[in-house]
């Protein structure tokens, strides 16, 4: 009789801590929590949708930073392409160059064409003054120069008169076209006594075959031009790089 008295008192005292661990839910009590809509899925569903949105949320953006990285990348390239494609042919390679090596190279191409274009300034203020006192009966006359500046690149001056500068400037462009040059720039200043000074960058479309190209230029402008009257060719250059 003890015994059974202290597991009575052991079975009091463990349904006095847990107040629900005798309840036994009725049928009445499930069927009211369905009514109310709910079932196990729904709750999974509502505990997993925030969780699911985020993840939505965060792809989105990765895969919108994935692709401005992408069109940046591009975008840089395609300037770095560019610089490349400014730098002199003897620089050009088959192989891709990496970006470090164009920006040294551009680098020191940069004081290169400072100096070209000192040399070419000094050269017209020399061309400016042998040409002879202005009077008019020698406005017709014209003078003429190359400069290979490269074994694909010329520069071409004249000095015209102004009522003949459209004409023989048409002329000389077309005999230079002839020789397989097309001009990459042009540039023309006008003196105080009426005459035209003219500057023409050309490039060939292959490299000079002829050693004394910038003289076999001259030589095809007076000929075929037929101002072998009024042309006077200057010395010119050849600048090695």
């Amino acid at each position: 009789m003890g015994w059974q008295q202290e597991e009575t008192m052991a079975n009091d005292l463990l349904y006095d801590d847990d107040p629900f661990a005798c309840y036994t839910p009725k049928e009445t009590d499930i069927s009211s929590y369905q009514s109310l809509g709910f079932s196990e899925l729904d709750l999974e569903n509502d505990l997993l949708q925030p969780y699911s949105i985020d993840n939505l949320s965060n792809s989105n953006k990765k895969l919108s930073h994935n692709a401005y990285e992408r069109d940046r990348r591009k975008k840089l390239n395609d300037l770095y392409s560019s610089l490349r494609s400014v730098l002199p042919d003897s620089d050009h390679s088959k192989r891709k160059v990496s970006i470090p090596v164009t920006i040294s190279r551009v680098l020191k191409y940069i004081p290169e064409l400072q100096g070209r274009v000192e040399r070419l300034v000094r050269r017209k203020e020399e061309i400016m003054s042998e040409l002879p006192s202005s009077r008019p009966e020698e406005q017709s006359h014209c003078v003429a120069s190359a400069t290979c500046l490269s074994n694909r690149e010329v520069m071409v001056q004249l000095c015209l008169s102004n009522q003949d500068a459209m004409v023989s400037l048409s002329k000389a462009l077309k005999i230079l076209e002839g020789e397989g040059l097309h001009l990459m720039n042009a540039s023309t200043c006008t003196t105080e006594d009426g005459r035209c000074f003219t500057s023409l960058h050309l490039q060939a479309r292959e490299v000079f075959k002829k050693d004394n190209f910038s003289q076999h230029l001259i030589k095809e402008i007076k000929e075929k031009a037929r101002l072998e009257s009024n042309i006077t060719s200057t010395p010119s250059l050849y600048m090695q790089y």
